[in-house]
């Protein structure tokens, strides 16, 4: 079942499709009853451990900057429960508002992003729970969290307030509206500013943050823009040893950018998850993982097999033509298909249906 699962990630296709191109292992039928059988708390703790054993070997023993974001799915049917819906409502792509949700975990150092922690999101209300069991699983692995850089949609007076609580050291964009741009968005000079976030509830007081308003100059070089940019982050905690107004306003850009490249990860591992249409949570949790886990082994394939050393603050570099993810795709339906054969059929063994014949087909 295992081998099956492999090659349908390998070629980004169903599990259905992969058995109908093997010799060997279960039915189809029998694969979708396993699957079925997939229960949500179960999958949720077996890819929790897995993602921390694979990882406790690679993480550094000093702390090391964290990123927090979603990863959605598209999903294009119905509710299980209406009720209760399985998926959240998101801003429309690929022709849906329906995705399935979920809350990840990644290491950011030196240019390498590698998923420690993912749990599935139920609903959009559940941010300060679902970011608590993240970092939760990220400490169990042994990971010393120094930066933590946040959507934008962690914006939350509850959020940033337990986070205050705990002395984390944060970065995180704002969610503004006109009137607060046309606040901070002037001059031509990064600066630093104060603001109090309150709460809507009324249920606490409010907090003091640190804005960084960072202004940056366009020359068109993106989407033929010119002009100033203002790049707005929220600050707790510190990010230097200096003083507070004294924090290089460059370095938290610099800083923040690096979470960026979770949106190319993301796009990679897409790369290897398996399709399927099943409704059920823990089915589609098991493919989720799967293709996490790929996207880690790949990392560490690179850092152990394609990386040089190299003068300079990095100390090494890849070369990236040596494994592309797609290789190592390859490499896998080669292994998966020495263990489930090939079946090299297509068609229905059936004799074709008469009715071609009236249509004047010739049928040998």
């Amino acid at each position: 079942m295992a081998d099956l699962v492999l090659r349908a990630a390998s070629r980004h296709s169903s599990v259905a499709r992969a058995r109908a191109h093997s010799k060997r292992g279960p039915s189809e039928r029998h694969a979708q009853r396993v699957l079925e059988q997939l229960v949500r708390r179960k999958t949720q703790r077996a890819l929790t451990l897995a993602l921390r054993e694979q990882a406790r070997p690679y993480i550094p023993p000093h702390s090391v900057d964290v990123a927090v974001d979603f990863r959605e799915t598209p999903y294009y049917g119905q509710a299980i429960d209406p009720r209760h819906p399985q998926f959240v409502k998101t801003k429309e792509e690929r022709g849906t508002h329906r995705a399935y949700r979920y809350v990840t975990l990644d290491l950011v150092h030196r240019g390498f992003r590698f998923t420690v922690a993912a749990h599935y999101l139920d609903h959009r209300g559940r941010l300060l729970h679902a970011l608590r069991d993240v970092l939760h699983d990220a400490e169990k692995t042994g990971v010393q969290i120094g930066r933590l850089y946040l959507d934008r949609e962690f914006y939350t007076y509850e959020v940033l307030s337990s986070l205050s609580a705990q002395g984390r050291t944060v970065i995180v964009p704002l969610r503004l509206g006109s009137r607060q741009r046309k606040k901070w968005e002037h001059g031509q000079r990064s600066y630093v500013t104060e603001h109090s976030l309150k709460d809507s509830k009324g249920r606490g007081p409010p907090l003091p943050l640190r804005i960084h308003v960072v202004v940056r100059y366009q020359a068109g070089k993106k989407f033929g823009k010119h002009g100033c940019q203002y790049l707005i982050y929220a600050v707790l905690g510190h990010l230097s040893l200096n003083a507070r107004h004294a924090v290089p306003l460059r370095q938290t850009h610099e800083l923040y950018r690096r979470r960026f490249g979770i949106e190319s990860s993301d796009r990679i591992a897409h790369l290897a998850l398996p399709r399927t249409c099943a409704r059920s949570v823990a089915w589609r949790l098991l493919y989720l993982g799967v293709a996490l886990m790929l996207e880690n082994e790949w990392t560490i394939l690179r850092l152990l097999y394609t990386s040089e050393g190299r003068q300079g603050p990095g100390g090494l570099t890849l070369r990236e033509e040596l494994l592309r993810f797609e290789d190592l795709l390859e490499l896998l339906f080669f292994g998966a298909s020495r263990v489930l054969g090939t079946g090299r059929e297509a068609g229905n063994r059936k004799p074709p249906p008469l009715r071609l014949r009236r249509w004047g087909m010739v049928l040998q």
